[in-house]
């Protein structure tokens, strides 16, 4: 098969450039759990009261923002709903540093439905749910569209964040990162098999495996569990209901590198995340 020996050349060839730089044994620098913006229930006790369940501090905080990219207008929106999620995050923390009232209420199906009414124009952020594509958001649009937020939201509130993207990180970054109280979009791809052949998405084995984005919000180090929210977890298998109860997702140090670390070929280079830094 000439187009998958081309795709393994150059997976390898990609990974000579962008190959683990790191230790890829579970992280031996901490124990017990790390949250992404650390404090921030025990820092605004009123967000207790906004939380969906009884869980840990942290656990709250990002749950009650969690968004499924099933309920989008199209199955290829994680980074679009990732993206979102870190946006009502990063507006309701400015606002509650302030005591403000949060303008945090961006709605993925809202949010997608605003930028295909721009035409030509919501491309920069998201290619429309009517394109060729069709309609998802790349990693590069998502720096674009989370820098434009992070410029309203430092008009409204005075502060803001900044917004980069990234190859090559360790998981001595992201441990680091969290422990800094950064917010990540970690890009990687699920892997898809050509033999025996999958049902479906068979174009996807030639690329690489199928793209996913998902939003690291912690790490658990007593049981190798990094926390993610996962805005295909769980996947709605009818839409006309209510949206699912939102969870956490979990991979292993072992599950997590393999995910990160397969190339597709059109997206970031290995290792990547888009990093979410809010102001002093």
């Amino acid at each position: 098969m000439p187009d998958l020996v081309f795709t393994q050349k150059l997976d390898a060839f990609l990974n000579k450039i962008y190959g683990y730089q790191g230790v890829s044994t579970r992280p031996t620098l901490t124990s017990g759990q790390i949250w992404a913006m650390p404090n921030v229930a025990m820092q605004y006790p009123w967000l207790e009261n906004a939380a969906v369940n009884k869980l840990a501090p942290g656990k709250q905080y990002f749950l009650h923002y969690y968004q499924n990219q099933g309920y989008g207008p199209t199955n290829n929106e994680c980074v679009t709903t990732s993206a979102i999620i870190a946006m009502n995050i990063m507006d309701d923390w400015l606002a509650a540093g302030l005591n403000r009232p949060s303008q945090a209420d961006k709605i993925l199906k809202d949010y997608t439905s605003d930028l295909d009414a721009r035409g030509v124009w919501g491309w920069l952020y998201r290619f429309s749910t009517n394109s060729p594509l069709p309609g998802m958001m790349t990693p590069w649009q998502a720096v674009i569209a989370l820098k434009h937020n992070a410029n309203k939201l430092k008009k409204l509130y005075g502060k803001s964040y900044r917004v980069k993207l990234s190859a090559r990180n360790t998981l001595k970054d992201l441990i680091q990162y969290m422990q800094d109280g950064k917010l990540m979009l970690l890009h990687g791809a699920w892997h898809k098999r050509l033999h025996p052949p999958p049902v479906t998405d068979k174009h996807l084995a030639y690329l690489g495996g199928g793209p996913h984005t998902m939003l690291l919000v912690g790490y658990d180090g007593d049981n190798d569990s990094w926390i993610l929210l996962n805005p295909a977890h769980p996947w709605p298998v009818d839409k006309t209901k209510p949206p699912v109860n939102p969870r956490l997702y979990s991979m292993t140090t072992k599950e997590l590198l393999e995910f990160w670390g397969r190339q597709f070929l059109f997206y970031p280079p290995r290792f990547a995340i888009t990093t979410i830094t809010p102001d002093a």
